[in-house]
């Protein structure tokens, strides 16, 4: 049995070593009522049971889980983390619910060592921003350091919160760097420039304005993201580029009333939206979460968490919209039920 693993109340006269041989198996084979996350709890006890019979079962079984049921299972914010473990483990070629997993409120350091040399850039965004968990783990946080796929913004926060354990800089490159890619002269100035404050913003004639985007490389794109002007960003927005977009988003110069339509957008990547939801401060908009939690593209359990920010009257909107995932419509129902509005 795995030490520390408590047994789920519902299974434990199932599953007790003492209990006959065959409740043992018909607990394995998934013939007793229990919830998704009393059954898998259940299956990892079994599956170091003193009988051979009974083991052999439990491995059948845990091959046999459907998908969808491993997926509501790791929602459950009670799942002990060596079960956590052990679905990663089990599943490391299922991205998606190896972030579900890597994303719960009580997965170990363990499961996170185990990706923490990933190449997928959402995987080790998750471990990086696992502060709980970091926290006790310098090992942990110079391997994700010591990883070349992680990206900038994880790498400066991290080197922020762990500046004992950041690598040197390296030693400098005797050629020097090449500039960046220039942007046509002939830009119109809506383009790169802002408006004064307060002032209303320039409004050309749109058609010339995307012309002049489409004669853009990539490189210059993602500059003018950067650093162009609100004219410049809401052009970009819906660049096919996914890196044009995420740079828009990232640009120092976007405003949050810019970020409430990118959101509210449901052609809008996931990528996209991960990067927002990294932003506290975005985050304190109302407006912003309320789109968020609605975005069907929003990570499930980061929607179910906005969810518990959102005011009533919205929450009876999306408890009854058809427009949403129906998990966030159920969870809305869920959290007037907990307030006593239900």
């Amino acid at each position: 049995m795995i030490r520390g693993l408590p047994v789920p109340d519902a299974a434990a006269r199932w599953i007790d070593p003492s209990a006959p041989e065959e409740l043992r198996i018909a607990a394995a084979r998934g013939a007793v009522p229990l919830a998704p996350a009393d059954r898998l709890t259940a299956l990892v006890l079994l599956l170091s049971d003193p009988s051979q019979t009974v083991r052999e079962h439990a491995r059948t079984a845990w091959d046999e889980l459907p998908r969808t049921f491993l997926l509501q299972a790791v929602e459950d914010a009670g799942l002990h983390e060596a079960v956590l473990d052990l679905v990663a483990a089990r599943h490391g070629d299922d991205s998606e619910l190896v972030l579900r997993v890597l994303e719960h409120p009580r997965v170990g350091v363990r499961t996170l060592a185990r990706f923490a040399g990933s190449r997928d850039g959402a995987v080790l965004e998750r471990i990086a921003t696992n502060q709980r968990v970091l926290g006790r783990d310098p090992g942990l946080v110079k391997s994700l350091l010591a990883n070349e796929h992680l990206g900038p913004a994880e790498r400066g926060r991290l080197e922020s919160l762990f500046p004992h354990l950041a690598p040197p800089p390296p030693d400098p490159e005797p050629e020097p760097e090449p500039e960046p890619e220039d942007l046509p002269e002939a830009l119109p100035p809506v383009l790169v420039a802002d408006p004064p404050a307060g002032g209303p913003e320039p409004a050309p004639d749109p058609q010339n304005l995307y012309q002049y985007v489409r004669t853009l490389t990539v490189g210059q794109k993602l500059k003018l993201a950067m650093l162009g002007s609100k004219g410049a960003r809401r052009l970009l927005v819906k660049d096919t580029n996914r890196a044009v977009v995420r740079a828009v988003v990232q640009s120092p110069k976007i405003q949050e009333d810019e970020i409430i339509p990118i959101v509210q957008d449901r052609t809008t990547s996931e990528e996209v939206l991960r990067v927002v939801l990294t932003r506290k401060d975005w985050l304190k908009n109302y407006q912003i979460r309320l789109a968020l939690a609605q975005n069907p593209k929003t990570p499930l359990p980061r929607a179910l968490r906005l969810l518990e920010t959102l005011q009533e009257r919205d929450l009876r909107q999306i408890s009854k919209s058809r427009n949403v995932p129906s998990q966030v419509a159920s969870g809305a129902m869920r959290v007037l039920a907990r307030r006593g509005k239900a």
